[in-house]
């Protein structure tokens, strides 16, 4: 039995009679969603937030809240989905708004979010934040 008011795992809730713009979103698949990548030729890209500037956990997480804008300003629930699921909006928003070093998933999540499969961020992100840890943050 699905309760109404709820989304099902697996696409739109049928049992609410309407599609809401939630429910056509979650239906698209993630490979046909219009993603602003960074793209090295495009101008301002070298202008991108660098996370190893960061010195503490504050200024990484603002590296993150900036970075989030320039790659497109995603809303968490869009940050939810870009990732495919992996970290729920609610997570998104109480750890980019937090004053904790994020968890590895969770900068994954975000860095897959926002840059896709760009194996450059990746490494740039996952080096700054282990940077932080191994300075006992």
């Amino acid at each position: 039995m699905s309760p109404t008011n709820i989304l099902e795992p697996t696409g739109p809730n049928i049992a609410l009679g309407r599609t809401t713009w939630l429910d056509s979103v979650l239906s698209t698949p993630s490979a046909t969603v219009e993603r602003r990548l960074p793209v090295q030729a495009l101008v301002g890209y070298e202008q991108r937030p660098n996370p190893l500037d960061a010195e503490n956990p504050a200024e990484f997480l603002l590296t993150m809240r900036r970075y989030l804008v320039w790659a497109g300003d995603w809303s968490y629930l869009e940050l939810e989905y870009l990732c495919g699921g992996a970290v729920k909006s609610s997570t998104f928003q109480q750890a980019l708004e937090g004053t904790e070093l994020p968890r590895y998933v969770f900068l994954m999540a975000f860095v897959t979010a926002c840059a896709g499969t760009d194996d450059g961020e990746r490494r740039r992100w996952v080096t700054a934040w282990q940077r932080l840890r191994s300075a006992g943050y």
